[in-house]
């Protein structure tokens, strides 16, 4: 009690000569004192303002520590000459943002300027200044789950160095994820989305936040950064990333969000379905090829068929090099259609290993898929 007491003293003491001589006055003001109820996380605007009747030889700002608030000062200190009742008066701006962290009645302050003015006699004097606490009123944040994030504005971009959907083998696609968030705080940005699927390799550098002091006022900005490579040949979809945010100017929750994004290789879908067109000379070159595959397979066949040259035998031979039954299989398999690619693959001659494979994806279970 009594250290509480002498602390008290010597503040008083410590001001009471301004007072005495000298008009200097010190105080902090909200820059919009007609605006909404701050939210916790919200970025509320503050002038510190001196005004002085004294010329001002050096000085020093103090604004004592707090836990409940983040502020920073977002430019530099405005010193010049206004005329106030008629006198000539020294007037110090200092503009600073703090974020309320808590709900509830908070205080700022208090702030104290040390100075070394020049009195009448034109004698150096060393005096103390102080501004009372500034009380604020600040209301709950909206959602109670969640990441809390509080801005005037969000700005999100999402970067890709290739087209993730047809990468060649093996190469690597690089995303780059920017947020930009008007009126908050790097720290106050949501950590970085944790992506693991049992398909794809993933590193994530570290993550890189700024601070940007803007006419418009402080930008904290975030970069994510992923490198993926598909692990299997299967093409997999990233799944959207949902970042709610205050929205303080409209006074509402909104949502940004990341799109889904589809990785895989190119090769996938060409092994899969042939597709372009064939120049001239690759026409000639396959049908030359398949001309003289034609004739092979004939004699083959008349060969291995001569034990059983009757009707049955020569349908076989005709069904098996009939190029409108190789264009139905194709066509089925293009279409989707297993059962018919089952029908017309066994008059075709398929494999007993190619229609084993037809029979399995007909009749086996599909595998579990996860998300």
């Amino acid at each position: 009690m009594v250290t509480r007491l002498l602390a008290m003293l010597l503040w008083v003491l410590s001001a009471a000569p301004l007072r005495a001589e000298g008009d200097l006055r010190l105080t902090i003001l909200a820059a919009d004192p007609g605006s909404a109820q701050p939210v916790v996380g919200e970025m509320v605007a503050l002038t510190i303002r001196a005004v002085y009747d004294r010329k001002v030889a050096n000085e020093k700002l103090e604004i004592a520590p707090t836990d409940a608030f983040d502020w920073i000062q977002i430019r530099p200190d405005d010193w010049r000459e206004e005329r106030i009742d008629g006198a000539a008066k020294i007037v110090m701006e200092r503009h600073l943002a703090v974020w309320p962290k808590r709900a509830g009645l908070l205080h700022f302050g208090p702030v104290r300027h040390h100075l070394t003015v020049i009195d009448k006699q034109s004698q150096r004097r060393d005096v103390v200044v102080a501004a009372k606490p500034l009380a604020l009123s600040v209301g709950e944040y909206p959602a109670q789950r969640g990441w809390h994030l509080a801005a005037r504005a969000l700005e999100l971009t999402d970067e890709l160095s290739t087209d993730a959907a047809r990468l060649a083998d093996g190469q690597v696609v690089t995303r780059r994820v920017t947020l930009r968030a008007l009126g908050a705080l790097p720290e106050h940005l949501p950590p970085r989305p944790v992506v693991s699927e049992n398909w794809l390799i993933t590193f994530a550098p570290p993550v890189e936040r700024n601070l940007l002091l803007t006419a418009d006022g402080p930008v904290a900005e975030l970069v994510w950064t992923w490198q993926f490579r598909p692990h299997t040949g299967e093409p997999g979809v990233l799944e959207p990333v949902r970042i709610p945010w205050f929205d303080t100017s409209q006074r509402r929750l909104q949502v940004a969000e990341i799109p889904a994004l589809a990785i895989g290789y190119a090769s996938f879908y060409t092994g899969q379905v042939p597709t372009g067109r064939l120049e001239a000379g690759q026409v000639a070159a396959l049908a030359g090829s398949l001309g003289l595959g034609l004739l092979l397979g004939l004699a083959l066949a008349a060969l291995r068929l001569a034990p059983d040259m009757t009707v049955a035998g020569w349908r076989r031979i005709r069904d098996r090099f009939s190029p409108l039954a190789w264009a139905g299989y194709l066509r089925a398999r293009r279409r989707g259609d297993l059962l018919a690619a089952r029908r017309l693959g066994e008059r075709i001659g398929l494999s007993a290993a190619r229609l084993a494979a037809l029979d399995h994806a007909i009749y086996s279970r599909p595998p579990d898929s996860r998300a």
